[in-house]
């Protein structure tokens, strides 16, 4: 991102209107550890005095442009209705092109909606969930799926947040369809379809992502581990070759030597959180359990309504230090096409048993983390949030007269 500020249209702006822009551009395109209050005055051609002058401090000014941007994100809303106003009026659509309207629509919020979605993840409020939410339903209820409404706008926030990650732009549209359609077809049909992408896509995610080579394994699993811990309590400004050399008590030469990159370093604290993994306990032990369906489901809304999966937050924190620059191009098709062994084993559990095929467990990850947002920005009572993520799970829960899943 250039800092300059040169546009001068822009420039014969007030200064309040331009540090509002800067700041939706610095959250669309800045690099997590670039986007600070100088880059900010910088692009907004002005001094850092004017944040105090016009918003007594910057958490008044993301507030601001967040609303700003709420504001814009709610005409583009009306506008994709309006598009698609005409489905309503003849048959039963297909699923085929239900799951190819949802990944239209996801895909031109994260990608032609960029500054407006970036706004979303930065700086989420209560009407923020409610515009998503109400647009979600409308749009369900025009495709014919309005009885999964929740699944639906927790779903699209989720998987919105994980496509905003850029990498192989083809690919990563083609993992995108392919997780919708296995949703809708799972919601329609109650029948699991086979990947076809998620393979290949994380395939060659894995051969262009460049791992350092490891002189020592055991140390490496430690220094990862020391890693993941700091991301769980700290946030990723807190996963530092310095931190993680102190906290593991050793050089930070090593560690750089180890990690090579801060791309590297931060794959490996969120890969180390994975083994720990979401619900607790170890990872090994837990995928050896069988629960029931309603222990799990119970134990899965526990756990995400009150705060207690470290590896969503890390996984949040991840997704928002790495959606810019270049150096983390590459991380960003290996987090996208990750392997999601809790998930796996989670839905396994709530579908009694059925081994669910990939694109599912990262459709149904995606409702979790959908699910998860609302209760960071705490838009509803603990109650109402539970009533919906009950609603949003229930197409994951046996029902007696399913027919055979394949």
């Amino acid at each position: 991102m250039n800092p300059s500020y040169n546009d001068q249209e822009n420039v014969e702006k007030p200064t309040k209107s331009r540090l509002i822009e800067a700041l939706l551009t610095v959250w669309a395109e800045a690099p997590a550890d670039e986007a600070s209050v100088r880059a900010l005055v910088l692009r907004a051609g002005t001094a850092q005095s004017a944040i105090h002058y016009h918003f007594g401090n910057m958490e008044h000014l993301y507030a601001t442009a967040s609303q700003v941007a709420l504001t814009s994100a709610r005409a583009w809303m009306e506008q994709q209705l309006g598009a698609l106003a005409a489905l309503e009026e003849g048959d039963p659509l297909p699923a085929a092109l239900q799951a190819s309207v949802i990944a239209t629509v996801i895909a031109d919020w994260t990608q032609g909606q960029r500054r407006l979605a970036m706004a979303w993840r930065h700086a989420p409020c209560p009407e923020w969930h409610t515009a998503w939410d109400s647009f979600w339903r409308r749009l369900a209820d025009g495709l014919g799926l309005g009885e999964a409404a929740e699944t639906l706008a927790a779903f699209a926030a989720g998987e919105s947040a994980r496509h905003l990650l850029v990498w192989n732009p083809a690919l990563d549209r083609a993992l995108l369809e392919e997780t919708v359609a296995a949703l809708v077809i799972w919601l329609r049909e109650r029948r699991m379809a086979p990947d076809r992408v998620r393979p290949v896509h994380g395939a060659i995610a894995r051969r262009a992502y460049a791992a350092p080579a490891v002189p020592d394994s055991a140390l490496k699993a430690r220094m990862a581990e020391t890693a993941g811990l700091l991301l769980a309590e700290q946030g990723h400004a807190g996963v530092t070759f310095r931190a993680v050399a102190a906290a593991a008590g050793v050089t930070l030469g090593k560690v750089i030597h180890v990690f090579g990159t801060k791309s590297g370093l931060l794959h490996a604290a969120l890969h180390s959180l994975y083994l720990r993994e979401a619900l607790g306990g170890d990872l090994t032990a837990r995928l050896a359990q069988s629960l029931a369906p309603e222990v799990m489901l119970a134990r899965l809304l526990d756990a995400v309504l009150g705060g207690q999966q470290p590896v969503l937050k890390a996984y949040d924190e991840i997704e928002r230090a790495i959606y810019n620059g270049p150096d983390h191009v590459a991380l960003r098709g290996l987090v996208r096409s990750m392997d999601d062994p809790s998930g796996t084993w989670a839905l396994q559990q709530m579908l009694g048993g059925l081994v669910p095929p990939a694109a599912l467990v990262a459709g149904f990850s995606a409702i979790i983390r959908g699910i998860g947002f609302r209760t960071v920005v705490g838009s509803s009572p603990q109650d109402e949030l539970r009533s919906r993520a009950l609603t949003a799970l229930r197409p994951f829960t046996p029902r007696p007269h399913d027919p055979d899943m394949v």
